[in-house]
This record gives C-alpha cells, sequence and structure tokens, in this order.
C-alpha cells in the first residue's frame, strides 16, 4: 500500500483552490485598429518603444504605429497587438510587434 504524503496532497488542494479562483478566459476577440493615428493608439506605440528601450538598454527612436488590434482584456482594460516602426541607433529601421495592456485613467 502506498502513503501519500500530506504535504503532497496540500499542495494538489492549494493547485485545485488557486485554479478555481482564476478569472474565466474572455470570450472577446481581437478587432483590427481601424484609425492607427487614433491618439491612444500612438501613445500605446511610443509607450511600447520606451520600455523596451528602458529594458533593453538600448535608444529607439518611435516613428509609428504600422497595424494594430485590441481586445477587451479579462479583468478590464484593452489589450493592445501592435506593430509599431521604430528607428534603431545607428540609423536603420526597424518594425516590433508588442503587447501592451492598458486602462483608460479616469480623471477626477
Amino acid at each position: 500500500m502506498t502513503r501519500s504524503s500530506p504535504v503532497l496532497l496540500l499542495g494538489a488542494a492549494l493547485a485545485v483552490a488557486v485554479a478555481a479562483t482564476l478569472p474565466a478566459a474572455s470570450d472577446a476577440e481581437w478587432a483590427p485598429v481601424a484609425d492607427t493615428h487614433d491618439v491612444v493608439i500612438q501613445q500605446v506605440g511610443r509607450f511600447a518603444v520606451l520600455v523596451y528601450s528602458l529594458a533593453h538598454h538600448t535608444d529607439l527612436t518611435y516613428v509609428d504605429v504600422a497595424r494594430g488590434e485590441t481586445e477587451a482584456a479579462v479583468g478590464g482594460g484593452t489589450n493592445y497587438r501592435l506593430a509599431v516602426a521604430a528607428t534603431k541607433p545607428d540609423g536603420s529601421a526597424a518594425q516590433y510587434e508588442c503587447l501592451v495592456w492598458g486602462r483608460a485613467r479616469v480623471s477626477p
């Protein structure tokens, strides 16, 4: 007869409890961005280039958003999937795919 460890059983019970509290998958689907020059889309693109530059210790220069899609995020906010054009420090052009989660700021 095999004996189960109390720690193993506790771990399995905890995993089931955590899985039960996770939010359900979103029924939202990706929708194309109609206007890539929309102020919010441009801000998200600039933000993505800035964060990438800081994280990778490089000096990319934002150029434009080439294309994009959005979807409602689970738990609120919006997911943005964008193709962002940027210029590398050597002057060459590059295009980056990025995924950004954002939430509209409510003014007081």
